[in-house]
């Protein structure tokens, strides 16, 4: 059984970064959280958006790192990338990439945001996020030992475990003075208000976590009076990470799901590379030939009693004609057998394995290769990468 341990909220307007009390996480929590997009700077009209994920919580002398991602795909590159945090040289660097990452360290306990801002052919993005170096666990003072302004306010709000599991049952509970009644929010991972429960002013509820929820979750607590007058809580639940990834050096961040092992193919072109993994009916095309989407991904429509080819097409020699579902997509999607161009092998089939990291949306998709690296595809066709065995 998990400890009971009061964990404490930050209290404020609105605002859940003040000088105040800090978030009781486990010390060595490094659940990854995100924040999206917070605005456009200027101009203030923007097609680009970024979002910005990395770890909510974590220890001093640590180095942890943060990701900035760019949509959409089609945003004009170079961007530039510009990283500030609170004890922190601002930092600013051109990328040809729609990803960015950034590393800080923090030797003292406190609450620290960072922002990235992107700027592109005269547009900007900016998100923001938070991190709690060396997180306290306190309990509210006693009210009369406080100097409240008048109104309602929140005296506790905590969770019966410092850190859940997927698919546990937490309880949270509330005390406050003044009110007369109560809001509670469940929070997308964004920070946009979701479900929502009417609750007295004092009290508790038992909360279930979706077995497929992964890396945080969190709440908002609202109070108010006679008058009108509101508090408000909030309060993070870190959660551990049921899964790990089928691959070295794996990535700082929770998988989505358990590796999805499965029956594949691969086949290299003179531009690129076809995927085929069994488990899904899908096919990934890699491009490697500076177009404007890395790749893209079709449903796998051959059928054993298919044609295997087309007779009427004769590659140049030393090439080939890429068969069965990887030359359906090659033959009926002119745009890939464009950028492709003719296979420069035959295709092979192996083990593969397939897993997606776990963030709100932008995720990478990781596929093991022919070799045994992995290929790495970035969000919404944008990037990829390859890993090679390490």
């Amino acid at each position: 059984m998990k400890t009971r341990t009061l964990l404490t909220v930050l209290l404020a307007a609105g605002i859940l970064i003040g000088g105040m009390l800090a978030l009781a996480h486990p010390a060595l929590s490094t659940a990854p959280c995100r924040m999206d997009a917070l605005s456009s700077a200027l101009p203030a009209l923007s097609s680009l958006e970024v979002t910005l994920t990395g770890p909510c919580v974590g220890q001093s002398d640590v180095p942890y790192t943060f990701t900035a991602s760019v949509a959409p795909l089609t945003a004009p590159l170079p961007l530039t990338f510009t990283w500030e945090a609170a004890g922190q040289a601002t930092v600013a660097r051109i990328v040809a990439d729609i990803t960015d990452t950034m590393s800080y360290t923090w030797p003292i306990t406190g609450i620290y945001g960072i922002t990235v801002t992107v700027a592109a052919a005269g547009e900007n993005a900016m998100a923001w996020h938070k991190i709690v170096i060396n997180p306290e666990r306190r309990v509210y003072l006693p009210l009369a030992l406080r100097d409240y302004p008048p109104g309602p306010h929140i005296t506790a709000f905590y969770a019966d475990v410092e850190i859940a599991d997927p698919g546990q049952t937490i309880l949270l509970t509330w005390t406050s003075q003044g009110a007369i009644s109560g809001t509670l929010y469940w929070l997308l991972p964004t920070g946009q208000f979701g479900n929502f429960w009417p609750v007295e002013p004092n009290g508790s509820m038992p909360y279930a976590i979706p077995e497929m929820w992964r890396n945080f979750e969190h709440f908002m607590l609202y109070v108010n009076d006679a008058e009108g007058k509101t508090d408000s809580a909030y309060l993070n639940i870190p959660l551990t990470c049921p899964d790990t990834w089928f691959f070295e050096p794996a990535p700082d961040e929770c998988p989505a799901s358990p590796p999805l092992y499965s029956a594949g193919a691969q086949q290299s072109f003179e531009h690129g590379v076809m995927l085929w993994v069994g488990a899904e009916d899908r096919i990934y095309v890699i491009y490697d030939d500076g177009g404007v989407r890395a790749w893209s991904a079709f449903s796998d429509e051959w059928d054993e009693g298919d044609p295997i080819d087309d007779p009427s097409i004769a590659p140049p020699e030393g090439f080939y004609q890429p068969v069965r579902g990887f030359g359906l997509v090659w033959r009926e999607q002119w745009n890939v057998r464009e950028r492709l161009g003719w296979a420069t092998a035959p295709e092979q089939g192996y083990a593969t394995a397939v897993q997606r990291t776990s963030r709100w949306k932008y995720n990478d998709i990781y596929i093991r290769a022919l070799d045994g690296g992995t290929w790495r595809l970035g969000p919404e066709g944008g990037s990829w990468g390859y890993l090679p065995v390490p």
